[in-house]
């Protein structure tokens, strides 16, 4: 018996629409409006239908395929795939498609319930704007949005909060027997993540001057935010501060040349920054859904830089690197649609939230996996365990070997090459109430 699991988010989609799935997958729509919409309203918008699915089989992935009929032959678009041996609501992802009105799905390993719903949200407008990333540590800008922010690469700035130094055991460091003391393969670790974070958005067409690494101390933003005026030295370098990591920035901050691992410290940065570049666009961690306790500090800081410098963004583009309790999100191979996080996030009130999700075309997609991988922290091969692991769930997926692209040892590479990148997105600057407090909520204080 399948387990019974919903997805939720509380949205407020700016079109709903009744649908129907017929005995041939296809979509019929109760609104002809809607149905007749032209590609202009369409194509650069974001289009997800809500639907109830039946896993068929315990261990095989439930794929749906997308298919546009609106020319005069079919084209398959791309395949969703959703969790084995559960029967809940899920949201499959359109975006990218043409037209509303001929749309057809094919299905394998599952059933869904002829009652469905189209939910539509209008995209902002990357390119009417400074974009600003908030990365917590070098690599999460990659994940997360190489895709978009290689499509607006003149309007994008990159600020890295932690240079990502942290070495729980000497044994770990990339170039085994390099470093004799785990204090410098520490530092080194933050040395060589802090060039990945300056060169490799240059790969994108990203401007050297657009991009900031801060060079704070992984693993210690949770405590800069509840001790501001504390200095937290690094775990496994203590020696160090954080100007040992700023050597390729272009702009200078105000804490350069006397930079303490301080909330203060790091909140004053950011705050100039905000003035500086006066961001249209925040991309930053998901408080609610991304658990990793510094993404959800780097989101917290942003909201304190935010007041301190009383610039408001139009808009908040919201990310999760990490789920709690899940691995092989979004599910299926790379190159598939995908989804939306598997959460039941609920709020104490009604939130005006949307989903921004921005279709990536194969060739963006390619140079994902050359971007994912000039990162030094996603090398390596996984230890025995996890390769056994992996082999079995694949050959138990239902989905061809052949199909599995292994373009690195990290489940990244899986999972985070996809044909779309997803966000929840937050209208700030157009909202009645510009106060800061009401751009971020506070997270549920889960973290990993």
């Amino acid at each position: 018996m399948p387990i019974l699991r919903d997805h939720h988010l509380p949205l407020a989609p700016d079109w709903e629409c009744k649908a129907t799935i017929d005995d041939n997958g296809n979509i019929q729509l109760a609104d002809p409006t809607i149905a007749s919409l032209n590609p202009g309203d369409v194509q650069p918008n974001t289009w997800m239908l809500e639907v109830r699915y039946r896993a068929t089989s315990r261990w095989k992935l439930p794929a749906v395929t997308i298919f546009d009929r609106s020319k005069s032959q079919a084209t398959e678009l791309f395949t969703q795939y959703l969790e084995p041996n559960e029967t809940g609501k899920r949201l499959i992802n359109l975006t990218g498609i043409e037209s509303l009105g001929q749309l057809q799905l094919t299905l394998k390993h599952l059933t869904l319930e002829a009652d469905a719903t189209l939910l539509g949200f209008r995209n902002p407008d990357l390119a009417s704007g400074p974009l600003l990333i908030i990365a917590p540590h070098p690599d999460d800008a990659e994940l997360a949005a190489f895709g978009v922010y290689s499509q607006y690469p003149k309007n994008t700035w990159i600020v890295t909060i932690t240079a990502g130094e942290r070495l729980k055991r000497l044994d770990k460091q990339y170039w085994p027997g390099l470093d004799d003391s785990l204090e410098e393969a520490s530092q080194r670790k933050g040395f060589i993540r802090a060039w990945n974070s300056a060169t490799t958005p240059l790969l994108a067409g990203v401007s050297a001057e657009q991009l900031i690494m801060l060079g704070y101390f992984n693993d210690t933003l949770a405590e800069l935010y509840e001790e501001s005026g504390t200095v937290v030295p690094s775990y496994s370098a203590p020696a160090i501060t954080p100007d040992a990591y700023r050597q390729w920035n272009k702009l200078s901050l105000p804490t350069d040349g006397q930079a303490q691992n301080t909330g203060e410290n790091l909140q004053r940065d950011l705050a100039s920054l905000l003035n500086k570049i006066k961001p249209t666009t925040i991309i930053t961690p998901h408080t609610d859904i991304d658990p990793h306790a510094d993404h959800i500090a780097s989101t917290r800081h942003l909201q304190a830089a935010i007041e301190q410098s009383g610039h408001v963004p139009d808009h908040l583009l919201l990310y999760a690197n990490h789920l709690k309790s899940t691995r092989g999100f979004p599910r299926g191979p790379a190159h598939a649609a995908a989804g939306v996080w598997p959460t039941q996030t609920g709020t104490p009130s009604p939130r005006d939230d949307k989903i921004a999700s921005f279709p990536l075309s194969m060739e963006i997609q390619k140079q994902k996996a050359l971007a994912l991988h000039s990162m030094h922290d996603l090398g390596g091969t996984p230890g025995l365990e996890r390769q056994l692991k992996r082999k079995l769930k694949r050959l138990l997926s239902g989905i061809t070997p052949a199909d599995w692209n292994d373009y690195g040892g990290h489940d990244f590479f899986q999972t985070h090459i996809k044909a779309h990148e997803n966000f929840v997105l937050r209208r700030c600057g157009v909202s009645t109430s510009k106060t800061p407090e009401a751009i971020v909520q506070p997270p549920d204080g889960e973290n990993e």
